[in-house]
């Protein structure tokens, strides 16, 4: 009863989403696609009118793997016991206490207060939710005077008062971004998003599909995809860059070499001591072997690799922008495996 009314909440849900966001193609068009599981803008993205749209993870099945880690989605879902537990296995954000219902719990001795004059830099993101809502990086820019999310200062009174309206949410250190990270693009925070999948018949990870996203103006500080930001595919055997594509606002399908803002050249770029990366990736996905899929966004720190979070289901838009996830045999039947085609 559950999962037929995940079902057809999803389908709902597409559809909802579609008349909300007026993508411009035709509406008879439209509603092919939602018959196919797909939102509209994926006839752009995906290429659709060249591309067989059965090569494609559909949205509607994206969704629906949402279970693919049950009972353990918390461990993603959450981001306290994210910090906790797949903390063990892999360098994560530290967290040095938690705001419940606007009151400040610390991990130690140090107030808020001491917290804010502590850091030049720090993040302050909500427990739960992804696409980047939530999430506020916060700079000192006097003893006085803070910047929130490159668009609002506050004072250390409002900011403690801003804090006060808040509830679930986690206080983080800044992870600094390497020297590799910063020359794609200075002004946002650029993650990688990695999937790994168990796969059921050896019971071992494996990578199914890496991008490097990369910030742009409309998406600073954070580079998220659905903001506007890049996409360029990472060469899963050398860490080489493809050319970058974006979320589709038109019915254009657009890709760049270089970033559209400051005309840095991605398309080639090599992410350095991509093995090492890789194998690090694995050892923590094979120790956490209860996730059979986990959208991994990490960054390279100056302190080295580092996961910022976890997805359950993971939108495959950011990955299939550059090629189908169902055509690799080895992706294809873990989704099959998991009744989710």
């Amino acid at each position: 009863m559950k999962f037929t009314y995940y079902k057809y909440r999803t389908k709902i849900n597409i559809i909802k989403k579609d008349l909300k966001d007026k993508f411009p193609i035709g509406f008879s068009k439209k509603i092919g696609l939602w018959r196919k599981g797909f939102l509209a803008e994926k006839y752009t993205l995906y290429q659709l009118d060249k591309n067989n749209y059965k090569d494609y993870l559909s949205d509607y099945h994206a969704a629906m793997a949402r279970w693919i880690n049950e009972p353990f989605n918390e461990l993603l879902t959450n981001k306290l016991i994210f910090s906790e537990y797949v903390g063990k296995y892999i360098q994560v954000p530290k967290t040095f206490g938690i705001i419940v219902s606007g009151q400040f719990y610390s991990n130690d001795s140090r107030s808020i207060e001491d917290l804010i004059n502590q850091f030049e830099i720090f993040v302050v993101k909500i427990i739960s939710g992804g696409g980047g809502k939530g999430v506020y990086i916060i700079k000192k820019e006097s003893d006085n005077q803070f910047l929130v999310n490159n668009t609002k200062t506050y004072s250390s009174k409002e900011l403690l008062a801003f804090f006060k309206t808040l509830n679930n949410y986690i206080f983080t250190d800044y992870i600094e971004p390497s020297e590799f990270s910063k020359s794609l693009n200075a002004t946002s925070v650029n993650t990688m998003r990695i999937i790994t999948l168990i796969d059921p018949e050896t019971n071992k990870a494996f990578i199914a599909r890496a991008v490097q996203r990369i910030g742009v103006a409309a998406s600073a500080p954070q580079d998220n995809f659905t903001k506007g930001g890049l996409s360029a595919s990472i060469n899963l055997e050398t860490g080489q860059l493809s050319d970058c594509t974006r979320h589709p606002k038109a019915k254009e399908h657009k890709r760049y070499t270089h970033h559209p803002d400051t005309n840095v050249k991605i398309e080639g770029t090599i992410i350095p001591d991509w093995s090492s990366i890789k194998t690090e990736i694995l050892d923590a996905a094979n120790s956490l072997p209860m996730l059979k899929c986990v959208g991994w966004d990490f960054v390279l720190s100056t302190k080295g690799l580092v996961a910022i979070e976890g997805n359950h289901h993971p939108d495959p838009d950011v990955l299939q922008g550059h090629e189908p996830l169902l055509t690799d045999e080895r992706i294809k039947a873990f989704y099959k495996f998991h009744k989710i085609l």
